[in-house]
């Protein structure tokens, strides 16, 4: 199978990426994720931001002393869909010089507001990697005007609001691995050469967030981690679909 390698290319939930489709006038302005990881939303959402109503996107990559690494860079062999069955998607990404194999499955929640994403990282080198897996979460209406990002210490989560919808984005690795969780922009906020991120837990007017992941993996040693992006309008639900899918992982 040949990789895919482009500067375009939209990993798993985002290579399903589709503009909203209209339904019918009455239903309300709830958001859910179908068998096939589709954001839908009601007509009147659709013509009121019909112009950059999409799904959010979720943009991985790795930093080295080297620097930034996206999935889409070059030094990186894609496959994206590489197994489908039902609503589980399975991808997988190899950084050529690092070695390190990256392998997501996706699927969506239990009360379907989202995706979880099931990633195991293994270094396929026969000497120790040090590294920090980016998550970077970009906005689900770029141009909306009423946007506020901001981190819950307690729930280890970030929250987007935006209008009449909310996301919520976490990750859980073991509890010796490092996470840090900002809000705001990435242009703003991180630092490329240092690899470093500006303490941030509050963003007023961005509906950006980073995660960082502290990655330090022995030779041909396997690490394990989730991350989960779900939305609503109600925060109430939001709550009630993030302690679902955490007590996965506890």
């Amino acid at each position: 199978m040949n990789p895919i390698r482009t500067e375009h290319f939209l990993w798993s939930e985002e290579r399903h990426l589709s503009r909203i489709q209209p339904t019918a006038m009455e239903t309300s302005a709830t958001f859910s994720v179908d068998g096939h990881l589709k954001l839908g939303s009601n007509r009147q959402a659709m013509l009121k931001h019909k112009g950059d109503l999409a799904v959010p996107k979720t943009r991985l990559g790795i930093w080295t002393e080297q620097g930034t690494s996206w999935f889409s860079a070059n030094e990186w062999d894609l496959y994206p869909g590489y197994y489908q069955r039902d609503s589980l998607l399975v991808s997988h990404a190899y950084h050529r010089q690092q070695h390190l194999l990256i392998t997501a499955f996706d699927r969506p929640d239990e009360l379907d507001f989202g995706f979880i994403r099931m990633l195991t990282i293994k270094n396929q080198s026969n000497s120790p990697k040090s590294f920090k897996l980016l998550l970077h979460q970009q906005s689900l209406l770029p141009n909306s005007d009423d946007q506020t990002t901001f981190y819950v210490p307690e729930e280890r989560a970030l929250i987007h609001h935006q209008e009449h919808i909310s996301t919520l984005v976490a990750a859980r690795f073991d509890e010796d691995v490092p996470v840090r969780y900002e809000a705001g922009s990435f242009d703003k906020n991180w630092n490329n050469e240092l690899g470093t991120i500006r303490f941030s837990p509050l963003a007023v007017g961005s509906a950006e967030s980073m995660i960082v992941i502290e990655m330090n993996i022995k030779e041909n040693q396997e690490l394990k981690g989730a991350m989960w992006v779900v939305h609503n309008q109600s925060l109430s639900e939001l709550e009630d679909a993030h302690f679902h899918i955490k007590n996965e992982f506890i």
